[in-house]
């Protein structure tokens, strides 16, 4: 019985492989490479316009020509004649520090437990600091603000010491 399982096994591989002899290419294949060849045909201008694209100059500031379009706007008649001699559209529109509003949003910050057990009885923080808003604000000169951006340090996971120069400094002119 092992002989004969033995030799139906062998047979079925043999006619396994015998029908995969003779054959040169899959007709699939030859499908697929006309297809890609068809493909490569359509991208060529794409890729010709890309290689022209990236062949570009560096412009100078100085180089470039702004061109402003304010286009006069004609109503029918003269808006002068229905204005006073002295009208200016533009006064009262300095700033002044006084009218804007300060919003101070403070973040409340959850330490897990109350802090008024380990402060003395009538603690006032803010004692000694009460100061008329206005003032400061009219003391305040829009020049003088500053505004600073909190910068953020990313860690990306690996040293990039190792991928730059000997002796590279950023900050160098």
């Amino acid at each position: 019985m092992k002989k004969i399982s033995v030799v139906i096994g062998i047979g079925v591989v043999t006619l396994l492989l015998v029908s995969f002899v003779g054959r040169d290419a899959c007709e699939k294949s030859r499908d697929h490479h006309e297809k890609l060849n068809a493909i490569h045909e359509l991208q060529q201008p794409f890729l010709q316009h890309l290689e022209t694209e990236s062949n570009t100059e560096v412009l100078r500031v100085e180089d470039i020509v702004v061109i402003g379009s304010e286009e006069e706007i004609n109503l029918g008649f003269d808006t002068a004649y229905y204005l006073p001699d002295d009208f200016n559209a533009y006064e009262g529109m300095e700033l002044n520090l006084a009218d804007i509003n300060l919003i101070d949003v403070e973040e409340e910050i959850d330490l897990g437990f109350d802090t008024s057990k380990y402060l003395p009885i009538g603690f006032n923080a803010y004692e000694g600091m009460q100061n008329d808003s206005n003032t400061i604000v009219q003391e305040l000169d829009v020049n003088d603000l500053q505004i600073i951006e909190a910068e953020v340090e990313i860690d990306l996971g690996f040293d990039t010491q190792k991928y730059l120069p000997k002796g590279f400094d950023p900050y160098a002119k």
